[in-house]
């Protein structure tokens, strides 16, 4: 078990990405491994969103090299990138719910179509809803439901697949402020209870302390500082971790 938590899960070389000539990305390196949770700050419009959906190629990259599990994610066929995306849990900022499926549907529907058997199914997913409160309103649709509820759904659709590796895309970002909190708590919940490795896009800097195993700050295209949560919290090197720092509750 040691030697499989040894190995990296996630392995990144020379990423780049360009929007209209821009360089977002330009070259960044970034290793995960098995069990971590790594929390991606950086200013608005750093291309944070960029990396996480080129590791699952939402976003093709323009250059580097993207290993998951050892294998060459950007080498992959069409046919075995849906086999590796199996093995990736996606939390979109928008929720992205269909509104005319229920709450269990929405979150099985991926397992459904995977072939997963219709029982088996169920079970997962309502096992996925308890875990983020929400088997109570398994009947209940989108359109029923408040944003950090719904946003409480998504995170279940992404644990039915029961993932290797959680990606979370400044899950908070679309939310009322009244409704962070619960959301936060609730992947705070699931970091503690799951073993899933976690990349976590966010600007919650007194959630990351508390729940980061690591810290990554991008600006300019590349990761300028990382190490562990307290420390570049709270002894950060880059002008970027000294703004974040005067972020923290006192």
């Amino acid at each position: 078990m040691k030697e499989e938590r040894d190995r990296p899960l996630v392995e990144i070389r020379g990423l780049t990405k360009s929007y209209r000539k821009k360089p977002v990305l330009s070259g960044v390196d970034l290793t995960i491994y098995p069990g971590e949770t790594v929390v991606l700050m950086g200013p608005s419009g750093c291309g944070k969103s960029t990396l996480v959906r080129c590791i699952n190629r939402l976003t093709e990259p323009d250059g580097g090299e993207i290993y998951f599990e050892n294998r060459l994610v950007t080498a992959l066929s069409a046919h075995q990138l849906a086999a590796i995306r199996r093995k990736m849990g996606y939390v979109f900022q928008q929720f992205n719910l269909i509104q005319r499926l229920n709450v269990i549907d929405n979150v099985t529907m991926a397992l459904r179509v995977n072939g997963v058997p219709p029982a088996e199914a169920r079970e997962r997913g309502m096992e996925a809803l308890a875990l983020v409160g929400m088997d109570g309103k398994a009947t209940e649709y989108p359109g029923e439901l408040s944003g950090g509820e719904q946003q409480r759904v998504g995170i279940a659709r992404a644990l039915a697949q029961k993932p290797r590796l959680m990606l979370w895309d400044e899950p908070t970002a679309s939310l009322d402020p009244i409704l962070v909190g619960e959301v936060l708590e609730v992947m705070e919940k699931v970091i503690r209870t799951e073993e899933t490795t976690m990349l976590i896009v966010t600007h919650e800097v007194d959630f990351s302390r508390r729940a980061a195993d690591r810290i990554l700050f991008l600006a300019g295209g590349k990761i300028i500082e990382e190490g562990p949560a307290a420390e570049v919290l709270e002894n950060p090197q880059s002008e970027i971790g000294k703004k974040y720092k005067n972020l923290l509750k006192k």
